[in-house]
């Protein structure tokens, strides 16, 4: 699994006017000192949101130069020491997720108005310094569940997620839209495993699923994709590019990709004009925050006019022509 991908990931002056942050540094001062950014999370590297993050910072770490470090599978005991830590250090950027100490996180950052925080968050509010971001790529799962009810010969499809959180509730809902748009008698089964990280628990969840007739399921946590090989159905990868997990049983991967809200987050801190806002906007297809991936080993198998659907309606989502309701209610298994 992801985990055996670590040896190649291996290989991969302050000034606040009005409500805006200003980081920039005078001239000459960033060829002598690097813009410090730093990378939290609870979870470990192997999950794939955390996983997308770290690959998204070490691009523009290289890109930009970045004096960049990370710290995975932070416990909540020690979440809000190791943001102070950093904070006290000046670090101009952090980067993370503030789902496990979101009250924290956010006290924090007052303390700190001069670092600048992007964090994935479930509340909307921001700060002058504190960016939110919900992680989610609900506008691919929509195309996902086209060809889930299309490869489906059941007509009963799932997702084994982690929480119903509004960020997972919208991809589950879109995904059962995109499905029902093909075939409106279409089944989708739902299982909340209630943390997000627990392989074990999410291969037992995606075997009762197949069990009850599930023969396409999207891999919304780590340890469904072995599940789905080991009792021979096809699976969707979730936030990373996963077929390398098991490409005879990964389809597409359904990415988030936060490069874009990170790359926009850096370039107005050193242009002086950081403020903290919903960074959203920045996850969406026509952003390239997320997207679906090539159908690899699938590639033959899936029938032209289907491929020929899908892209058609990826352009009309990026494009506009065809705009996807967000629903964040908690959706129900049928």
């Amino acid at each position: 699994m992801l985990i055996t991908r670590r040896d190649l990931l291996n290989g991969l002056s302050v000034a606040a006017a009005g409500s805006a942050l200003s980081l920039a540094r005078g001239p000459g001062a960033a060829a002598a000192q690097p813009m410090r950014a730093r990378l939290i999370s609870e979870s470990p590297l192997e999950e794939p949101f955390m996983l997308q993050l770290h690959l998204a910072m070490k691009r523009l770490k290289d890109e930009y130069g970045l004096d960049y470090e990370m710290s995975e599978s932070v416990k909540a005991a020690d979440y809000i020491r190791v943001l102070r830590d950093w904070a006290d250090q000046g670090i101009e950027l952090i980067v993370g997720d503030a789902y496990s100490a979101e009250d924290g996180c956010r006290r924090v950052a007052r303390d700190f108005p001069e670092t600048a925080f992007v964090m994935a968050s479930a509340v909307s509010d921001v700060a002058d310094n504190f960016s939110i971001y919900p992680g989610q790529n609900y506008e691919p799962c929509y195309l996902a569940g086209m060809l889930a009810a299309k490869l489906s010969k059941t007509g009963t499809i799932g997702i084994v997620a982690g929480f119903a959180v509004p960020a997972t509730n919208v991809v589950i809902n879109t995904y059962r839209d995109g499905a029902r748009s093909i075939n409106p008698a279409v089944k989708v089964k739902i299982s909340f495993i209630g943390s997000w990280y627990d392989p074990p628990k999410a291969k037992e969840a995606t075997i009762a699923q197949v069990e009850q007739g599930v023969d396409v399921i999207i891999a919304e946590r780590v340890g469904v994709i072995e599940a789905a090989a080991e009792r021979g159905i096809v699976a969707f990868g979730y936030m990373s590019d996963q077929a390398a997990v098991k490409p005879d049983t990964v389809v597409t991967s359904i990415i988030w990709d936060p490069y874009p809200l990170v790359k926009e987050s850096i370039d107005r801190i050193k242009a002086g004009t950081f403020k903290g806002q919903d960074m959203s906007p920045f996850e969406l297809m026509s952003k390239g925050g997320s997207y679906l991936t090539p159908y690899g080993a699938f590639e033959d198998r899936i029938p032209i006019d289907t491929k020929a659907e899908i892209e058609a309606k990826s352009k009309d989502i990026i494009s506009g022509v065809f705009v996807i309701k967000y629903d964040g209610s908690e959706p129900k298994s049928d």
